[in-house]
């Protein structure tokens, strides 16, 4: 709690930030470690995932995204979760089973590793809807012409 911080630590936290967009259309989820909650550094994450300047994103109402074009935010402070089309429950499910996971199967998240906890959960979602034997396929595709040496793990 911040108010039993001393003065020099407030406003401090060791959380990771963790940016994340689903496509509404394939459901498909994408996201990556950050580290600032700036404007520029969130912009620059989401505009290779939006297709045209015509694309409506929808966020929740921090201020950094303000400056978006096409952009409208739900204010959940107010206690608004949706607003017609503008919501980010597609989104806060992805945070729900990311944070199930992290009290569930990994009890601690090193932010040396953080992205390729964030990208398991992310492909678990992403192939959800396939079959075993096409996410066996999918596995073995990938594989191919790779090595996983320990060195690489241990990085």
């Amino acid at each position: 709690m911040e108010k039993n911080k001393h003065a020099n630590k407030k406003g401090q936290s060791k959380k990771a930030i963790v940016v994340g967009i689903r496509d509404r259309d394939t459901g498909k989820v994408s996201d990556s470690p950050v580290p600032e909650a700036k404007s520029i550094r969130l912009n620059h994450f989401i505009d290779p995932h939006v297709e045209s300047d015509e694309t409506v994103v929808y966020t929740d109402s921090n201020a950094v995204y303000k400056d978006r074009k096409n952009h409208e935010s739900i204010n959940h402070k107010a206690g608004e979760c949706v607003r017609g089309q503008v919501h980010t429950s597609g989104i806060e499910s992805f945070w729900a089973l990311l944070e199930r996971g992290y009290t569930g199967i990994f009890p601690h998240l090193s932010h040396k590793h953080l992205h390729r906890y964030i990208n398991e959960f992310a492909g678990r979602l992403n192939i959800r809807d396939s079959d075993t034997i096409d996410m066996m396929k999918m596995l073995a595709r990938h594989m191919v012409g790779k090595r996983l040496t320990y060195a690489y793990l241990i990085v």
